[in-house]
């Protein structure tokens, strides 16, 4: 078929109400996708498990930064924060996180904290980060005296 000034036009259907209406469907599937991975990623950061264990031992919410920890640092929450208080906690957790370090199962996450930096161990645990300062304290306390033999 040519037009008016010779060129040749080929006619295309105009596309059904049925095809928009599955495409439409489709793209809106893929945002929601892309939107819930992108989120689940995102938390599971060691950064951002940090961040929010930080925020919410500020916050004196205990329980829920129990949540975000080892089991071992989790049994040691009450007595860091009864010794420390909300205050360090605020103080880094407005500091904010500035630097992240994975190394396979181990991960650290440092913190701007004042005029200097705090440093937060994290584990991978059942395919999720937690906070572990257990080893830490641990690898800083002096072992128990051995008895000598005579």
């Amino acid at each position: 078929m040519a037009t008016r000034n010779g060129a040749l036009a080929i006619p295309i259907p105009a596309p059904q109400r049925q095809d928009m209406s599955r495409s439409r469907r489709s793209a809106l599937f893929l945002l929601i996708a892309i939107g819930v991975i992108a989120g689940c990623s995102r938390s599971d950061t060691p950064t951002r498990v940090a961040e929010l264990f930080y925020d919410e031992m500020a916050a004196g919410n205990i329980e829920a930064a129990k949540k975000l920890s080892t089991p071992e640092t989790a049994e040691m929450l009450s007595r860091i924060a009864a010794m420390h208080g909300a205050q360090m906690f605020e103080v880094i957790a407005d500091g904010g996180a500035s630097d992240e370090l994975i190394q396979g199962r181990n991960a650290v996450v440092t913190f701007v904290e004042g005029g200097g930096y705090a440093t937060v161990p994290l584990v991978m645990l059942d395919g999720e980060w937690k906070v572990d300062f257990a080893t830490i304290m641990k690898a800083h306390m002096p072992s128990a005296p051995r008895p000598q033999t005579l």
